[in-house]
């Protein structure tokens, strides 16, 4: 069943051509337009069946820009409404905080700020946010509400991850999914509430996150990754589980490569946390790099360990166990980078999703950590995440705030029944922590 192609159209290497007529070409070789795609061999042996379902073969480039197109006109509108959502609702209590910190930002600075006090609450975040509340000041001298500003940037930053999560998928799996995958992010539930209503930043560095990822695998642009991921720990802690496999990906590629990446880090890196490092050391330490969460937790292993009364491994794993659930989402794919380069998309969201499984503490707005890192692995089960993660915010935002239209959402401690909700969309983030486990350290290898 194999073509015949004359021997002077072709050369096979290691092959000696005894004859007029060879078959066809090895596997490493990809078919000519003249040949049958599903008659040649695969590299694994199998029939080479083409491109995966959905990919288009006349215009390539025309249908991932309408693919692009098509992500752009759900996300605007999107965009719109939680923008206007920004404008005319006050919020949850973190924009109360971020009040106080915006007026003590405009009183001591973006580094100073770490000495100050707060009354109603204290401050948190990473240095770059300092610089973010200058910024998020001189606009609200200008006229536009600070409660505006931090949501609205992580409603762009939404948008940001939408197509960057796209990008990421088109080059690996069907050109229709990859542009679900961003419609459906696009227009999730979740960053709904969290960027339009929630306030918080952790949308910001979720995209910063992608975008380096994105930068180093397929725009080869190893300084750019450096420095969106640098940004990205500026904004939240939580990246500094996917640097190390970031950092080994980066080195596999090249040593040039490597310093590129490590130089660009380095130089953003101490820019934005390294006068604080040097002035403010001890609160920057205390509160931020040894955050220990709020209350507690009624959220994965812990609320487990809470139904079954306490052992004493729930007092561990509250205390000192937090530093060893850093240390294994970021050993973890770093061994699977080690091992197989080419699983560094999926390392990536395993750490972001075995972050969040293993999390010994829990806040609304930290459901957003794994959304995207879960279209990666598992369309399905992402989907499923996303539509229940939605569910239960909106029944948590609706108690807080008294039924709709919501306006202003006082966090009160988890009923016993959202505590139930929570358990569910955990153990469906256990489910695509397994596939994407599978999918890092598979048991089969192809010849």
């Amino acid at each position: 069943m194999f073509s015949s192609i004359d021997c002077t159209d072709i050369i096979l290497p290691r092959l000696t051509l005894a004859c007029r007529h060879v078959p066809v070409p090895h596997p490493r070789y990809r078919p000519a337009v003249s040949v049958p795609p599903a008659l040649v061999p695969a590299a694994d042996g199998a029939p080479w069946k083409g491109p995966p379902a959905g990919a288009e073969h006349r215009d390539p480039a025309a249908a991932i820009n309408r693919a692009r197109v098509l992500i752009l006109l759900f996300a605007v509108p999107l965009l719109i409404l939680k923008l206007t959502i920004a404008a005319k609702t006050l919020g949850t209590n973190d924009i109360l905080h971020w009040g106080d910190f915006a007026n003590g930002e405009r009183q001591a600075g973006p580094v100073g700020i770490y000495a100050l006090t707060f009354k109603h609450s204290f401050y948190n975040h990473p240095p770059l946010v300092g610089f973010l509340l200058w910024f998020v000041n001189l606009l609200q001298d200008a006229g536009i509400s600070f409660k505006f500003t931090i949501r609205g940037l992580s409603c762009f930053a939404d948008v940001g991850s939408a197509f960057v999560l796209f990008e990421l998928l088109r080059r690996r799996r069907s050109l229709r999914e990859a542009t679900w995958a961003g419609v459906l992010l696009a227009v999730s539930p979740v960053l709904v509430l969290v960027s339009g209503f929630h306030g918080n930043t952790d949308p910001i560095f979720t995209f910063l996150t992608f975008l380096s990822l994105w930068l180093l695998v397929d725009r080869r642009s190893p300084a750019c990754a450096g420095a969106a991921i640098a940004l990205a720990v500026g904004i939240k802690i939580i990246p500094l589980v996917v640097i190390p496999a970031l950092a080994l990906y980066a080195w596999k590629q090249g040593r040039r490569e490597f310093l590129r990446f490590v130089a660009a880090f380095v130089v953003v890196f101490g820019a934005t946390w390294g006068p604080a490092l040097i002035k403010e050391f001890a609160p920057l330490r205390l509160n931020v790099i040894g955050y220990p969460g709020t209350g507690p937790s009624r959220w994965g292993i812990l609320q487990l360990g809470h139904w079954i009364g306490d052992p004493g491994w729930v007092a561990f794993l509250a205390g000192p166990g937090r530093s060893l659930v850093v240390v294994i989402c970021a050993i973890v794919p770093l061994i699977a980078v080690w091992r197989r380069p080419d699983t560094i998309l999926h390392a990536t969201a395993w750490a972001l999703i075995g972050f969040m499984v293993f999390a010994v503490s829990f806040s609304v707005q930290y459901t957003v950590w794994p959304l995207a890192a879960s279209y990666l692995v598992a369309f399905g089960w992402a989907t499923v995440y996303n539509v229940l993660a939605a569910v239960v915010l909106t029944e948590i935002y609706s108690l807080w705030n008294h039924g709709f239209p919501l306006y202003q959402a006082l966090a009160v401690p988890f009923t016993t029944a959202e505590s139930y909700y929570l358990m569910v969309i955990w153990l469906v983030l256990v489910a695509i922590g397994v596939r994407a486990t599978m999918l890092i350290f598979p048991t089969t290898r192809h010849s």
